[in-house]
């Protein structure tokens, strides 16, 4: 059992091998932060009795769009988005990835702070860290491009035309409801995308510089990495 050191060393982060896992850090944190933040806020009118409009709004924070019940003119609850509208299997595969890499990174950066020395020595956890870079690498390629479409589907369903359709549903246009108005960011799902293309370019890189510690080679400092 290795002991932990007296003194941290930080000497790994001034190599790429290091220093790639802090954009990674970012860069997660990034697209999880902007997934957490995204929200929609909805207005629709009522017509009353004596043509009296009453508005109401409806906040959306949630990506499972089919299973979002707004409150009707007649105080009822009802489906308003289609089946096709959600994107919520998306988004749990999106969060699974994201934060399993996340618990990673800072798992592998304490072994870098406390078990520098032994990692440049000892090669089965180079080849350990190697195999869970790539299966990170492989993950984050197919999470990008699922929640690419994700993305794209929560904006085509959060859409100004794709609701005043919705509301021209017999169960809504026989209340006399009308779509009014929508506030939503969705420019931070498309930041959520980017950085998780930015993600697979990182574990990409960050195999090969893994590889190239795994690899016999003649020289003394193995963290002299081109």
């Amino acid at each position: 059992m290795p002991s932990i050191p007296a003194q941290l060393n930080l000497s790994a982060f001034k190599f790429p091998l290091g220093f790639i896992r802090v954009i990674e850090f970012v860069f997660i944190i990034i697209a999880i932060a902007a997934v957490n933040s995204w929200g929609m806020t909805m207005e629709y009118n009522c017509k009353g009795q004596a043509n009296k409009t009453v508005t109401s709004s409806q906040d959306v924070y949630t990506f499972s769009l089919s299973n979002v019940k707004l409150t009707g003119c007649d105080n009822q609850t009802h489906t308003f988005w289609r089946g096709d509208d959600s994107a919520g299997g998306s988004a749990g595969f999106f969060y699974f990835v994201n934060v399993t890499a996340l618990i990673y990174v800072i798992f592998i950066c304490f072994v870098y702070v406390i078990f520098w020395g032994i990692y440049q020595t000892e090669k089965r956890i180079p080849l350990i860290d190697l195999g869970a870079t790539a299966l990170f690498f492989i993950l984050f390629f197919f999470c990008s491009s699922i929640w690419w479409a994700g993305a794209n589907t929560i904006g085509s369903a959060t859409s100004d035309e794709h609701l005043k359709e919705l509301f021209q549903q017999e169960s809504w246009k026989s209340q006399n409801a009308a779509f009014s108005n929508r506030e939503v960011n969705n420019g931070k799902l498309a930041i959520s995308v980017l950085a998780n293309w930015v993600c697979v370019l990182c574990f990409a890189f960050n195999s090969w510089f893994i590889w190239k510690e795994v690899v016999p080679r003649d020289s003394s400092n193995p963290t002299d990495i081109a």
